[in-house]
Formats: structure tokens, C-alpha cells, sequence
């Protein structure tokens, strides 16, 4: 049972360190961790984010189980796999044609500057909104449901494999939840200059995000 989960595990651990370096969600983090009751209420986004990732694969790797069961065979789940993986390389291309450029390239969005004094059930409808219906975010989540359902068919490797993926995913956004816990306002100025970096290259990072981990897809179709 095991060693198809290392497997797996190999296959969706890419995917989840896309979803653990997507930009939108660390600086939403940031910039909440950077107000006033930061901590408790970026530990509410965490938490969210957690949720929504674990809803977004599960589902996924239910259907593709659910796929596999009916057609009997793992061709029709490779292909689909590759499908994924190209969708998810043309929304990059995509992303990078569209992206913003000179000035309006550095003017962070206005639901963004608003989070500073949002509420702890806020924050953690807002992690579960960015894990559940943002394109880029369903589209690693549906290559690692994929992953996920078309080689585990027991119930609890399944669900071990798809908290695991939101897990590792929920990493990054937790390190400044945790710095701003333990290091108060010292932390603060480090993490200000982060945020902004992260604003002026979001997109870059969302491109090469999903080009990247779309072209493993794509070459895991094919193994």
C-alpha cells in the first residue's frame, strides 16, 4: 500500500510546491499578518487555505477514481493528465501575455490594501476563496487530484495523500503567521519589503508556476 504512496507522493509533491509558492495568497498573509491582531487572524486565513486545498483535491481524486473505475483502464486517466498539464501551460502563456505593465504593474490590487483590518472569519473565508476559486490554484489542485485518485483506491492513503498535498501547500503561508507570532513588531520591516517584492512579480511567478508544473504533468502523462 505504501509504495504506491511514495509513488504518488513523487508525482503531486512538484504541484504542491506550486501551490506553496503561489503569490496571491502569500501577500494576502502578509498583508494581513501586518495589521492588527496579525497573527490570530492570518492563522485563520492558514487555516482556510488548508480547508479549501484539502475540499479541491479531494474532490478531484474522488472523480478521478471514481473515472478510472468506470473505464477500466489508466490510458484514459493519462490522457486526462495531460490535458490538465496543457491547460495549465496555455493559462501560463496566458498569464504572461495579459500581465500588467509600467506603472500599473507595481499598484497592488484594492481588495489587497483592504485586509489590514479584516476579521478573523474573514480571513478564513478569504483562504478558502483563494484555494477554491482561483484558476491557477484549481488547476495544480486538479493535476494532483488526478495524481491522487488514479493510483490510490483505499480510503485512507487516499485521504493521508490529499492532507499531506495541503499540508506542504499551506507551508509558506504559515512562515510569516508564525514570525509575527514569536517576533512581534521586529519582524515587521522584513516582512513589509517581502510583501512588496512578491506584489511587483506576482505574475511572473504565477506564469512560471503553472508552465512549469504543467510541463511535469505533461511528462508524467507519458511514464
Amino acid at each position: 500500500m505504501w509504495s504506491p504512496f511514495g509513488h504518488v507522493l513523487a508525482e503531486f509533491f512538484p504541484l504542491a510546491v506550486g501551490v506553496a509558492i503561489s503569490s496571491t495568497p502569500l501577500i494576502a498573509v502578509l498583508v494581513i499578518a501586518l495589521g492588527r491582531s496579525g497573527a490570530a487572524r492570518g492563522a485563520a486565513l492558514v487555516l482556510g487555505r488548508f480547508l479549501g486545498i484539502v475540499v479541491v483535491v479531494g474532490a478531484f481524486a474522488a472523480a478521478s477514481e471514481l473515472f478510472v473505475d468506470l473505464r477500466g483502464s489508466d490510458v484514459a486517466l493519462h490522457v486526462v493528465t495531460a490535458v490538465v498539464g496543457v491547460g495549465m501551460m496555455t493559462l501560463g502563456i496566458i498569464t504572461w501575455v495579459r500581465r500588467p505593465r509600467g506603472a500599473i504593474a507595481g499598484t497592488p490590487p484594492k481588495w489587497l490594501t483592504s485586509l489590514t483590518r479584516v476579521s478573523a472569519p474573514n480571513a478564513f473565508g478569504l483562504g478558502f476563496a483563494l484555494a477554491t476559486a482561483n484558476v491557477k490554484e484549481l488547476a495544480l489542485g486538479a493535476g494532483a487530484g488526478v495524481v491522487i485518485g488514479g493510483s490510490l483506491t483505499e480510503p485512507p492513503p487516499t485521504i493521508a495523500a490529499v492532507a499531506l498535498f495541503a499540508a506542504i501547500g499551506i507551508v509558506t503561508v504559515s512562515v510569516p503567521v508564525v514570525a509575527v507570532a514569536v517576533s512581534g513588531e521586529r519582524i515587521r520591516p522584513r516582512l513589509d519589503r517581502i510583501r512588496a517584492a512578491l506584489e511587483r512579480s506576482s505574475r511572473t511567478i504565477t506564469c512560471v508556476v503553472l508552465v512549469l508544473f504543467g510541463s511535469v504533468l505533461v511528462g508524467n502523462s507519458f511514464l
